[in-house]
């Protein structure tokens, strides 16, 4: 039976359903795409916000993207809905009471018509791991009748597609919103824009995030805190940091905001020198200097540094870390490390520890966006033996075509190590190998889908479909020796969901550290005005028997990191530790 994957061809879909929408609206002309009015700007104009008006925002944002996704008349197209949330939000603005607010709300829902319910579709409890959470209607200060009226479209008649979203298919829930307008040109919005953006996403995240619940502050509170944020960011880095703050706060490794956008130039810098770092015990750490192997004199592979120009390297972490989205803090690290050496100068100033005495030295630095040297390619191309009794598998390099050749090799050894720290070459390979070291099938995951008809339920996908994904054959003669499976916080998304596989299999220790925290498909990206966009994870992965995966990661049975002595050293710590736990070495 052939495997299926849960990849999404992103640059694929977006095309198709891009295409999609163009011949509906050719075709059928829906009203949302008559109304233009607010083309050009949004009309609201705002310097600093009441509390009152922070909260009436906060409602109206969650009303506004309640309606877009539950009223039956969204459906159709009917309206701009973007358009008519910079309608009514000057009216919210000026009320002075909740009262006044509520009948708004009330008479703004009244005016959309009426619509027909329908009974509640009974769900197999057992198959719901998450239910949407609608607690806000009575925490507030929203009236009886609005509540009523909120309640009543819960249960209205909805289909499965919406005019603004629809599930990909069924073997792939993603969600795909269509036909919203991506307001790119506008590299700094004014305000009713900017709120725009944030109501826009914030609803996605609620109704269409399977791991909405495991962010550090409650989602709910998130929404309130960031809309003085985003109407006092004064300028269009202010905004932009804005939004990566914001996309940050839903500690997802699959998100990002794209740190090469033209705004944030001045922000990380547009040079950097020829070194590439590592974080250890949350210092950065020399992992390759190209000025070393090039005889230069500067930082050598090792050492730690201390400050860059002038500035101590805590304080740095501390004003680029809020704006980096990730599961955990050793993948926050990771993605910081690519950005933590850019500068806005052509030299940069940096005092480091060499043999624990402090040194200072100036590094040449050149465009980021230009890698001006090569480095040594690995020796070996994904396999190699070690101690001629050990198999190495790598397979970030190796193709699945040739495990047929490989294994020949490695089953005839006593020990395999499988390096995950890495994304695989092909999405089948853990697949492909494991029908070499299992001797029967294997369960290593259930997921979860979540629903357009009912936004914020997530559910169990069918044990049928999750038989597809099976790891392993039956067979007798499958390899029967120790099974090492290495990772860290390169191994992410598909590369978790394979040590899930793997580490089923009996006789496997997985070695290394935390994982990255990303299990599951990442979704169509949510756009911003201003050219901003960031996807998240939309497809929830778990254990069999329902423990999560996201943030936490795989959890190594054997902890090993890298330590400064050892990079110094150029080992491979993870590695040997496996190797000596082969030879039942500790």
């Amino acid at each position: 039976m052939k495997i299926k994957f849960l990849v999404l061809l992103l640059l694929s879909i977006t095309f198709n359903v891009t295409a999609q929408s163009t011949k509906e609206t050719e075709k059928e002309k829906p009203k949302a795409t008559l109304d233009k009015e607010f083309a050009t700007g949004s009309k609201i104009e705002l310097s600093a916000l009441t509390p009152m008006q922070v909260n009436n925002l906060t409602v109206l944002g969650k009303i506004w993207g309640f309606l877009k996704y539950h009223h039956p008349v969204m459906a159709k197209g009917n309206y701009n809905w973007d358009f008519e949330l910079f309608r009514i939000m000057p009216k919210i603005l000026v009320v002075k009471t909740d009262a006044e607010r509520n009948q708004l709300l009330v008479k703004w829902i009244t005016d959309l018509g009426t619509f027909k319910t329908a009974a509640v579709k009974p769900v197999d409890a057992k198959q719901i791991k998450y239910r949407p959470n609608f607690d806000w209607f009575t925490t507030s200060g929203l009236s009886k009748t609005l509540v009523e009226q909120l309640n009543q479209i819960r249960i209205a008649d909805r289909t499965e597609e919406n005019y603004y979203v629809k599930l990909y298919d069924a073997e792939t829930p993603i969600a795909i919103f269509k036909n919203e307008a991506p307001y790119a040109t506008f590299k700094y919005p004014d305000a009713g824009y900017r709120l725009l953006g944030l109501f826009k996403f914030w609803n996605i995240f609620e109704y269409f995030a399977p791991y909405k619940n495991l962010t550090d502050k409650p989602w709910g509170n998130v929404l309130k805190e960031y809309v003085p944020k985003f109407v006092t960011a004064k300028d269009e880095l202010g905004y932009k940091l804005t939004v990566a703050a914001l996309v940050a706060e839903i500690k997802d490794s699959h998100a990002d905001i794209s740190p090469y956008d033209n705004a944030f130039r001045n922000f990380y810098g547009t040079f950097k020198p020829n070194i590439e770092i590592v974080f250890v015990d949350n210092a950065p750490v020399v992992s390759y200097s190209n000025d070393e192997v090039m005889g230069i004199n500067t930082l050598k592979k090792g050492e730690v540094i201390q400050s860059i120009n002038n500035v101590p390297v805590a304080q740095l972490m501390k004003e680029k870390l809020p704006y980096i989205t990730a599961s955990n803090l050793p993948t926050q690290l990771r993605k910081l490390a690519l950005q933590f050496l850019r500068t806005t100068d052509t030299l940069m100033q940096v005092t480091y520890l060499r043999n624990s005495k402090a040194e200072k030295t100036t590094l040449k630095c050149f465009p980021y966006n230009r890698r001006n040297y090569t480095k040594a390619a690995p020796a070996d191309t994904g396999f190699k033996l070690i101690d001629t009794d050990i198999a190495y598998i790598h397979p970030g390099r190796l193709n699945v075509k040739s495990l047929k050749e490989v294994m020949t090799v490695a089953m005839k050894t006593k020990a395999m190590v499988i390096d995950m720290r890495t994304y695989p070459k092909q999405s089948d390979f853990v697949w492909e190998i494991g029908k070499y070291l299992f001797a029967a099938p294997m369960e290593i995951a259930r997921y979860t889908a979540g629903s357009t008809e009912t936004p914020g339920l997530f559910t169990y996908m069918s044990d049928d479909y999750m038989k597809m994904l099976r790891i392993g054959e039956t067979r007798a003669d499958n390899y029967k020796g120790k099974l090492m499976v290495l990772i860290n916080e390169e191994t992410q998304s598909l590369a978790e969901l394979s040590v899930m596989a793997l580490s089923t299999r009996p006789n496997t220790i997985i070695v290394g550290s935390q994982t990255a925290g990303a299990d599951g498909t990442v979704g169509m990206p949510v756009t911003f005005p201003g050219g901003l966009a960031s996807g998240f994870t939309q497809i929830g992965v778990y254990y069999p028997n329902g423990k999560e995966t996201q943030r936490i990661g795989i959890v190594p049975n054997v902890v090993v990191k890298p330590t400064v002595k050892g990079i110094k050293e150029d080992k491979d710590e993870v590695l040997d530790k496996a190797i000596a736990l082969i030879h039942n070495k500790k």
